[in-house]
């Protein structure tokens, strides 16, 4: 076996299979017509030393095959913007968590200076492990993202600055909606599956921490069905971001999706208070007076009760802008265009 075929052959081991015959015979073509040029041009004869000169010249066996590769990236040029903008959201979210949980913590008790410092010890340590754990989940999913979307990874078409003008079809979808859904959805997934003790507050009082959960146990009897919500709809946006617009196949997936948040958000509403914290309790674990904490505590659940109210509310008009969208036909707008 002489330098040409065991270049060759070392090149093929960097190459897919289905592909790997055809780009060495490429490859042992190119080669064969340097060594004829370079032959005609100095007068050598083919031998070892040119057929090393030219191998040189055309690259390691590595980099040749790497050239055939399609670029790899664990999260590539096309989604980096949003992911970037996605960090640049979550961590000031974090922050301002943080934030509003140390100001409860020092705020609740009468603390001492050695106290004071614990505590901010402590929140600037939750601080650091939410963020870790937020980063990591939504580099995750854009690393998931830009695997599962070959399509994001082709070569842009010429930009026609007259598309500014332009407006986007209705049925077409944007990156930056899919994304942060999908996003927003895992990170449900994750808190309410296996971080649920974050939902609450916890502060000094006397020489330790105390946690105060804020759910109570009828809500958490809600998390199986919630997480099949959660996770259908990242498999919607998914499909959105792998067609690139709203199909009909789609509206019908998204229609069951509202109509199963609407009656998820109707049983909360109608079932037992979704807080878990009693005047009483919030009195006991906080200078707070009782009649304060009862006020509070009210609030709190009538916060709740709204919440229901908007989704359900919110989710019915989608339902029904969904309906319009499957049984109507032609926009005029379109019907504009074939005029």
């Amino acid at each position: 076996m002489n330098l040409i075929d065991i270049y060759i052959t070392e090149v093929g081991k960097h190459l897919p299979k289905k592909t790997r015959l055809d780009i060495q015979e490429e490859i042992r073509s190119a080669l064969q017509d340097m060594l004829e040029d370079r032959s005609q041009q100095t007068g050598r004869p083919v031998d070892d030393d040119l057929t090393v000169e030219v191998l040189k010249e055309y690259g390691s066996p590595e980099k040749v095959a790497a050239s055939y590769l399609p670029e790899r990236y664990l999260i590539g040029p096309r989604l980096y913007p949003a992911f970037l903008k996605t960090v640049q959201i979550a961590l000031p979210i974090i922050g301002a968590l943080a934030l509003i949980g140390l100001g409860i913590s020092l705020g609740k008790v009468n603390l001492s200076a050695e106290n004071w410092f614990e505590t901010i010890l402590q929140a600037i340590a939750e601080f650091f492990n939410s963020a870790i754990i937020v980063l990591g989940n939504i580099v995750l999913i854009f690393a998931i993202l830009e695997f599962a979307l070959p399509n994001l990874k082709e070569k842009p078409k010429a930009w026609d600055p007259r598309s500014l003008a332009k407006i986007s079809p209705p049925d077409r979808v944007t990156l930056a909606e899919p994304i942060a859904a999908i996003i927003l959805n895992f990170a449900a997934i994750v808190i309410f599956n296996f971080y649920p003790q974050v939902i609450g507050a916890s502060f000094v009082a006397g020489e330790g921490w105390t946690f105060t959960r804020l759910l109570s146990q009828a809500f958490f009897r809600y998390v199986p069905v919630l997480t099949l919500l959660w996770t259908l709809k990242i498999v919607l946006n998914f499909l959105l971001l792998r067609l690139g617009q709203w199909q009909t196949g789609t509206r019908w997936f998204s229609l069951g999706l509202q109509g199963l948040e609407v009656g998820v958000a109707y049983a909360m509403l109608k079932g037992p208070s979704l807080v878990a914290l009693t005047a009483q309790e919030f009195s006991a674990a906080s200078p707070i007076q009782p009649e304060a904490a009862r006020i509070l505590v009210e609030l709190m659940n009538q916060a709740v009760t709204w919440v229901l109210i908007i989704v359900i509310v919110f989710g019915i008009v989608e339902m029904v802008k969904t309906v319009i969208r499957l049984l109507g036909k032609k926009t005029p707008a379109v019907l504009v265009q074939e005029k």
